[in-house]
């Protein structure tokens, strides 16, 4: 009796040398060998797409992103070449199709860090902290960030609502990192809890209580309409009167939505909220407030507006307030060579301080220990959750299936890379 003829699998392929080059190839269905001991394969089955897959692309190399997912061996000829091609990882969930870990069966549903792609996925899994908290240590994987090899089993109530896995899977990685920035860099109470800086304990950088604290500074947002932006801007409308800052300036492409939730969470007073070609309105409005320290929080302005937004301060009175730039994320688009090394020269002149989630959240492990902060974390995401409708009122889901074509992972990868997707637009992808 003949086997049943099995499905070619896709795998979604990025050039990296030229982000912009992609394409989708076959490749054969995976074989069926024996799972080694403490293994699972799962399919990705709902991922999400941001401006931070770029981030993964521009620097897989740097920071060992392309080695999550190898291109198989099996992949056609012209993009089996591991230095020229790679696979561009995502969030979100995949299921368990084969299991021999205690604890996982087939057909749960996994959280984490995936390939762009319809195969089967090997992980070798150990558990880790907490019940349903995993952590991959393949050899391959080691170099990666921590929070890139952790894992988590759904709970079934997770696995009936479909709307709440996908706003998981476009914002649960980014969010993170929006929440991790108020409630540990700028801690709310930095004196009675000791501020992690933006690079984590591990960089052995000074952070003091004075750093973190707020009160008596303006903070400006570039970027604000990010996911990771909204995320940082939601906890910090939250934080308690004592400890806000003086004033809150966003600067966006879609300036009419984020000042309305601003409004809407008790900040008129304290906020402005400014189109790219408003910043120079900015400077006298902070003028106003007599900060003693400007807080700049960079999560992917457009070109020159930060040096803009510098210059302005520098020519004001504002130049004797200390000033803080945090770069938290990039512009959604492909950076040339050239692009990426006056960045980097950017980052050296104007004194920003790069922000690093996965150092951050070990060091907050190591302080509290895992079950405290992921408890923290588990709740606050729900409370997000449930008021994604007035965080974001302007964001929408924006579906899309499979990995091949327009509405697929390939048409998002091409929006996303010509800068295509807009402040409102969610890329959720079915497989």
């Amino acid at each position: 009796m003949e086997s049943p003829t099995r499905n070619p699998e896709m795998i979604h392929v990025v050039s990296k040398t030229d982000n912009r080059q992609h394409t989708v190839v076959n490749i054969p269905p995976s074989l069926d060998q024996t799972l080694p001991a403490s293994s699972l394969r799962a399919q990705p089955v709902l991922l999400g797409l941001t401006s931070n897959n770029l981030s993964y692309a521009r620097g897989g190399d740097l920071l060992h992103w392309w080695k999550t997912y190898p291109v198989p061996p099996t992949t056609p000829s012209g993009y089996n070449d591991q230095s020229s091609w790679g696979i561009v990882p995502a969030w979100g969930y995949a299921t368990v199709t084969e299991s021999s870990i205690p604890g996982i069966l087939p057909d749960s549903l996994i959280w984490g860090y995936w390939p762009t792609a319809t195969s089967p996925t090997l992980l070798r899994l150990e558990p880790r902290d907490l019940e349903g908290h995993w952590v991959e240590v393949s050899s391959h994987r080691q170099q990666l960030m921590p929070i890139y090899n952790r894992y988590e089993q759904t709970h079934p109530d997770e696995e009936k609502n479909l709307d709440e896995r996908a706003w998981c899977a476009l914002f649960r990685g980014v969010w993170v990192a929006g929440y991790l920035l108020n409630e540990y860099v700028f801690s709310p109470d930095p004196r009675a809890r000791e501020p992690v800086h933006p690079l984590g304990a591990a960089s052995k950088l000074p952070w003091s209580a004075d750093d973190a604290d707020l009160s008596s500074a303006v903070v400006m947002v570039l970027g604000a309409s990010t996911k990771v932006a909204r995320s940082f801007l939601w906890c910090l409308f939250d934080r308690p009167k004592e400890s806000r800052p003086l004033g809150l300036v966003q600067v966006t492409s879609s300036p009419g939505a984020l000042q309305e939730v601003a409004d809407r969470k008790g900040w008129r007073v304290l906020s402005r909220t400014l189109a790219y070609t408003e910043i120079d309105q900015a400077t006298r409005w902070i003028e106003g407030l007599q900060p003693s320290k400007v807080v700049i929080v960079d999560c992917g302005a457009r070109d020159h507006v930060l040096h803009q937004i510098c210059r302005n301060l520098q020519g004001s009175e504002l130049r004797l307030c200390k000033t803080v730039i945090v770069q938290m994320g990039g512009q959604q688009k492909v950076y040339t060579t050239e692009e990426v090394q006056a960045a980097r020269a950017a980052m050296q002149s104007l004194g920003k301080i790069q922000y690093n989630t996965s150092a951050i959240q070990d060091t907050v492990i190591d302080r509290e220990g895992a079950g405290t902060y992921f408890g923290k974390v588990s709740h606050r995401w729900k409370e997000w959750l449930a008021d994604r409708a007035s965080a974001i009122p302007d964001m929408k889901l924006v579906w899309g299936q499979g990995i091949a074509g327009a509405m697929g992972i390939y048409g998002g990868w091409e929006k996303l890379s010509n800068g295509a997707v807009r402040p409102e637009e969610g890329l959720v992808y079915a497989l």
